[in-house]
This record gives C-alpha cells, structure tokens and sequence, in this order.
C-alpha cells in the first residue's frame, strides 16, 4: 500500500521533469478508441491462436522423443560392441539393424511432424488474409486516428494541411512509412491522412508475435 501511495507522485514527478526525452505533441483531429480496442483485441487473439497451434503442431511428439532416447541408447550400446571386435560380430549386426529400424521410424515422425506443421501453417495464413480483407473493407476509408495539419509547424507557407499532415505522419513512423509495404497498403482509400485499420490490428499482431518467440525460445 505505501509503494502504491508513492506511484502516483512519483509519476507525475517523471511526467513534470524536463530532463524526460522531448515527444512531439501529436496532432489528432478524430479518434475512434472502441474500434482500436477492438482491432488490438482481435489481432491479439488471431496471433495468440495461431501461434499456440502452430507450436501445438511443431513441438515433437511423446512417441518421438522416445524413439530419440532409444536411438541413442542404441547407438551408444552399438559403438561399445564395435569397440569389441570381430567377436562381438553377430550382436553387433544385430544392434545395427534395430538401429536403422529406429532411425527410419524418427525420421518417417518427424516427416510427419514437419508435413502437419506446413499444412497448420498454411490454414492460419489463409484465416488471417480473410480477416485483412474483412478488416479492410469493413474500415475502407475511415482512418482510426485522423491528424490535424493545421496544428503542425511547417516553414513552408504553402504547404497545405494535408501535406503537413502526411509529413508528420511519416516522421512520426519513419522508416516503416517508407519501407512498409503493409503501411502503404494501409492507406489506401483513407479519406483522412491517419493509421488506417489495418495498422493497428498488425500492432498488435507483431507484439504478441515477439512474446510467443521468446516463450517458444525458452522452451523448445
């Protein structure tokens, strides 16, 4: 309770401070925050979901890693027979053959394994493009968070609103602005210069995305 007590004015301290990292004062002229909550929401889930089958799918198999284990037991009990000679041949054969049995059963498992990944994979691209082009038509040409170019300083005297506005945004964005195709994409048919809505739902998808990467990096 007392750390609690002392999150607030210590906040405000840091927000007060001229020493903060100076952010430009961005210039919004509409917001739609119920519609971005629910693009977060949905790209958090889509990325959420298909990221844990993909996993589901990827991760090796209990009867596979069994037959890991008994490779190598096979094979470390085939080498110490090698290691006997010529008079350990008939038990040496015979290790042999169970360990090509072994070896043709992991790799047949992880073939499959790799095929039922490749198609997982192929029916979670195949949902998320309908889910952009629904997102996409559903939003054509309302932009999420709309700027004002009015409210940007410019030393051009001629430039228009729009112009300043467009400027700003690709500063603001930079380099994804220029680079981006997804971003370019985006901004067809905005009526407004502004992040569109397919923006925000890929947001929210590549920052699940690199949360799942260090989850499967722990444990794969």
């Amino acid at each position: 309770f007392c750390t609690a007590k002392l999150v607030f004015p210590l906040t405000l301290l840091l927000c007060n401070s001229k020493t903060m990292i100076p952010h430009p004062t961005i210039p919004v002229l509409a917001i739609r925050p119920v519609d971005i909550w629910l693009l977060l929401a949905a790209g958090a889930l889509l990325e959420l979901i298909s990221r844990t089958l993909i996993y589901i799918f990827k991760r090796p198999s209990s009867q596979e890693l069994e037959c890991k284990e008994d490779l190598f037991i096979l094979q470390f009990e085939t080498a110490k027979m090698r290691r006997l000679g010529p008079q350990a041949f008939v038990e040496t054969s015979k290790l042999e053959r169970k360990l090509l049995q072994v070896e043709k059963r992991l790799s047949e498992q992880q073939q499959a394994r790799l095929d039922s990944t490749a198609y997982m994979q192929k029916i979670v691209k195949n949902a998320s493009l309908s889910l952009y082009l629904i997102v996409f038509i559903i939003y054509y040409g309302i932009p999420l968070v709309a700027l004002d170019g009015n409210k940007v300083d410019s030393d051009n005297l001629e430039s228009t609103s729009e112009s300043r506005a467009r400027s700003f945004l690709n500063g603001l964005l930079f380099p994804i602005s220029y680079i981006g195709i997804g971003v370019k994409i985006a901004k067809i048919g905005l009526q407004q210069v502004g992040i569109g809505a397919l923006v925000v739902l890929w947001s929210s998808q590549v920052t699940i995305g690199k949360v799942m990467d260090c989850f499967e990096a722990l444990v794969l």
